[in-house]
């Protein structure tokens, strides 16, 4: 009999046991996999967000709700929103009180969740009009608007601010300031400087100006028969009333009075300009040290030339001291550098300049004195006016500036240039009008100008 065998190559075959990091394995496999497609769902959500923020942007808070449910309806015919997502777009958009406010809140739902808490709960902002800050929260939510959330805060000027001393007129730093509330408010809260306003019934009515009566005070009234004692007091005066209702501001000025700074820029550049006169006009009261004998005017100038090529040849002897010769080109040099000096850049100043300037070859030697003494004197009145200024008030210079040329006397800015006999005629003369009239305005001009020339070292002063 033959032998019958059996096929069991198909039969299930006893092998050896399934790792369980197999089994994590593929589990991890499976759940990776599912992941992906959530991804890939969520993917399609943001894409279909941001394919609706884009319509709905591009329509504007202003469209109607049709208008936005047709932009739904054409994202889901071409695939870029899900077709389940149409009808709650529906639902939002009807139940929205109106087109705008459904558009604000769809559009937060593409912003960023700082966005978010921002739209609903408002942005932190100070609200202030350059006395108080209020702490505030705003949003474009409508119904929103902007909500304070905080009691005001008082401004008041840094301790650095710059001010000036009422009393004394000088420039000060303001320093600091004890918390500064408005009038009538009351003090509240936990910050320096904040308050609330008080109850319209708290805050009492003002006070009206008017007599003042009293009972203590003896003397019948006749408008109550006689019968009831009045005060015999005068009515206050309209200044009195004044002041009343309108009191005088206290403490320290928070800032400079109005020309402040134009007045200090006008001191500083006066100030250069008397630095830059004082040192010009050196070379013209050297000259007329020299004046003095000297032959000056017109054709003086070649005769001078032609007898310094002489002297400068061995032709004719100099003098050993005091050479007219000498002495004309050390003046004429002199006067020169004064014209220089007082010259401007063009060639128009310059000429200007030379001719209302002191000449040895133009004026005779009585003209060429008294024009350099008009001269040196002019500059140093122009010089004195910036030093002459003694307060600390800048605001004030603009007028001292306008009025110090013709509130002083050129010639008492150039006794020193004079003859010492004529100074003391000049002064002598004065002192005769001031002592027969105190108020003689020549005189106390005079003797004024003297004064602020003393002081500015013009000259010692012997010229009394």
């Amino acid at each position: 009999m033959a032998e019958v065998s059996v096929d069991t190559s198909s039969y299930p075959k006893p092998g050896l046991p399934v790792s369980p990091l197999d089994i994590a394995g593929k589990l991890g496999g499976l759940q990776a996999q599912a992941l992906s497609i959530n991804q890939q769902k969520l993917d399609q959500a943001n894409q279909g967000l941001t394919y609706m923020t884009r319509a709905m942007g591009a329509l504007g808070p202003n469209a109607s709700k049709e208008q936005y449910i047709d932009a739904a309806s054409t994202a889901v015919k071409m695939g870029l929103v899900p077709p389940q997502a149409l009808d709650t777009f529906k639902q939002r958009a009807m139940a929205a009180p109106d087109s705008q406010s459904f558009y604000n809140e769809f559009m937060t739902t593409a912003a960023t969740h700082q966005q978010q808490i921002d739209y609903h709960l408002g942005k932190r902002e100070d609200v202030g009009n350059g006395q108080q800050i209020t702490p505030a929260v705003s949003s474009v939510k409508p119904g929103f608007g902007v909500r304070p959330i905080s009691l005001p805060i008082q401004q008041q000027a840094p301790p650095t601010t710059q001010s000036v001393d009422t009393n004394t007129g000088q420039q000060r730093v303001l320093g600091a300031q004890p918390p500064q509330l408005p009038v009538g408010a009351i003090p509240a809260g936990s910050l320096p400087g904040q308050f609330r306003e008080p109850l319209p019934a708290s805050r009492p009515a003002p006070a009206i100006p008017g007599p003042v009566t009293s009972p203590a005070i003896q003397g019948q009234s006749s408008n109550f028969g006689g019968n009831v004692l009045a005060a015999n007091v005068e009515p206050p005066t309209f200044n009195q009333r004044y002041d009343a209702a309108f009191p005088k501001p206290q403490g320290a000025a928070t800032a400079p009075p109005p020309m402040f700074e134009e007045g200090k820029k006008q001191l500083m550049e006066d100030q250069a300009l008397s630095a830059q006169k004082m040192t010009a006009v050196k070379p013209a009261i050297l000259a007329l040290k020299l004046l003095p004998g000297l032959r000056t005017g017109p054709g003086t100038e070649p005769w001078n030339k032609a007898v310094a090529f002489l002297k400068a040849n061995n032709i004719i002897t100099t003098a050993q001291e005091n050479d007219p010769t000498v002495v004309y080109q050390e003046a004429n040099k002199y006067f020169s550098q004064y014209l220089k000096g007082r010259g401007g850049r063009s060639d128009a100043d310059l000429a200007m300049a030379e001719k209302s300037s002191p000449n040895v070859g133009v004026q005779l030697n009585p003209a060429l004195t008294n024009l350099a003494r008009s001269a040196v004197a002019q500059d140093r009145v122009e010089a004195a006016r910036s030093t002459a200024f003694n307060s600390q008030d800048y605001s004030k210079y603009g007028q001292h500036r306008a009025t110090f040329p013709q509130s002083v006397d050129e010639r008492a800015f150039s006794l020193d240039l004079m003859p010492a006999a004529e100074s003391k005629k000049l002064t002598d003369q004065m002192y005769q009008k001031y002592k027969k009239n105190p108020n003689n305005p020549e005189a106390i001009k005079f003797f004024k100008s003297l004064d602020i020339a003393k002081k500015q070292g013009f000259f010692s002063g012997n010229q009394e």
